[in-house]
């Protein structure tokens, strides 16, 4: 190949894509970025090119909380003969306890597999996923998200988080499964201590979550005060353990739904600690229901407002907690719209709401969130949507993720129709 092919040849160009409400053309050369800008492809071929005809461009989504490993798991319950309907909390963990004692590696791969599909398909570059690990399961969970993480590594990064769901202290052998999932590959510890039956208990197990942490050289990824009850106080201790192990930034903590329940000096207290331990706080606007109490949003808009980083995410998806679910970044970022509520900021509240999914839902992972530059690699999402607001709308038209300068995922257009009445335009 010649010096003049070279530079008119390439193996993708995106034609006429939105960035940063400029028009321009991305030309893709040997899984990387060749060239950005109005105007780019001119007198460039390509075996693939995508009309984006305005479209948004953007680095892929991330969806920072998600359970692969339980994801749809849902239709299983039915067959086993487990109850239909449930609300309370100690029948849940019950339910899950028996759903997953059926679990095998290559069931839990095969749900998983699907899972990471549909996140790319929805533009979804990067998912930290839990995979619950204790003495009910063992590593059979742990093993078969990493299968399908292996076996779907063009698609989507996963990222794994070791996830003793049943307690570390009440449930004795969890700690050693746990520091064996780590072992063989984890990337990142997680946690529930108020899932503990004592406060006392509940602090060993942040204690010990921080020492594996440290132990293995790992971020945490904690589910903490789960629920609207105003007991559960253990982020303010979380925080101070983020702040004395040094682990400033290395910490996501997800729900933290009691916060909205703490007098209003207290949230202030905490938040203020939060924020000196650059703690991420994700929570899951689909929280608004589903199990009682219900676990909430927290006080998105007072972390954000000091300083903190708020990432919205799934949680679970057609599981024993809840029966719905796509993966869509755009669903959940309006829900959460209407959650916090973001509505009072206008537009303001459109870019926020963008940023739960996008550059805040990296930092929750615990990943670097990438920019569309010359010579960077070619990964990005290409929208039907011309703006972010179009985009939260949500309404029918392709999409497609780019992974290492190739089309490895995304969704057709589809048109909603119905016939016009006679006479009408």
């Amino acid at each position: 190949m010649t010096a003049s092919e070279t530079t008119t040849t390439a193996d993708l160009i995106v034609e006429g894509a939105t960035l940063d409400g400029a028009t321009v053309d991305v030309v893709v050369r040997d899984g990387r970025i060749a060239a950005l800008g109005p105007g780019a492809a001119g007198g460039v071929t390509a075996p693939e090119r995508i009309a984006a005809a305005g479209g948004l461009i953007t680095p892929p989504f991330t969806e920072p909380h998600s359970h692969p490993d339980k994801a749809l798991s849902r239709r299983s319950i039915g067959p086993l003969g487990l109850p239909a309907r449930l609300t309370e909390r100690p029948a849940l963990m019950q339910r899950q306890r028996d759903l997953k004692a059926t679990f095998t590696r290559d069931e839990v791969a095969g749900r998983a597999g699907a899972f990471l599909r549909l996140a790319a398909s929805q533009g979804v570059g990067t998912v930290a996923g839990q995979a619950d690990i204790d003495t009910v399961t063992g590593l059979t969970s742990f093993e078969g998200v990493m299968d399908a993480r292996e076996a779907h590594a063009d698609l989507v990064e996963l990222r794994v988080t070791a996830f003793p769901q049943e307690g570390l202290v009440q449930d004795p052998g969890a700690y050693d499964l746990v520091a064996a999932a780590l072992a063989a590959g984890a990337h990142r510890v997680g946690g529930w201590p108020n899932n503990e039956r004592s406060f006392e208990d509940q602090l060993t197990h942040l204690d010990q979550v921080f020492e594996l942490a440290e132990r293995f050289g790992v971020g945490i990824d904690i589910n903490v005060d789960y629920f609207t009850d105003p007991t559960e106080r253990l982020l303010e201790p979380l925080a101070e353990r983020t702040v004395a192990h040094g682990m400033q930034g290395l910490v996501n903590a997800n729900h933290v739904g009691a916060l909205e329940t703490y007098p209003d000096d207290d949230a202030r207290r905490v938040i203020a600690k939060v924020a000196e331990a650059g703690i991420v706080v994700t929570v899951c606007p689909s929280n608004l229901g589903g199990s009682y109490p219900y676990r909430g949003v927290s006080r998105a808009n007072e972390l954000l407002a000091a300083g903190v980083t708020v990432a919205a995410g799934t949680g679970n998806l057609q599981d024993n907690w809840e029966p719905f679910g796509n993966l869509d970044p755009m669903d959940t970022a309006r829900m959460a719209w209407h959650a916090f509520p973001l509505s009072d900021e206008d537009d303001r509240g459109v870019a926020t709401a963008w940023q739960l999914v996008t550059g805040h839902a990296a930092r929750a992972a615990g990943v670097p969130y990438g920019e569309l530059r010359a010579g960077g690699r070619a990964d990005f999402t290409v929208l039907a949507a011309t703006t972010l607001t179009d985009a939260l709308r949500n309404e029918p038209g392709p999409r497609r993720l780019v992974r290492g300068g190739r089309v490895v995922a995304g969704r057709a257009g589809e048109l909603w129709t119905a016939p016009a009445p006679a006479g009408t335009r």
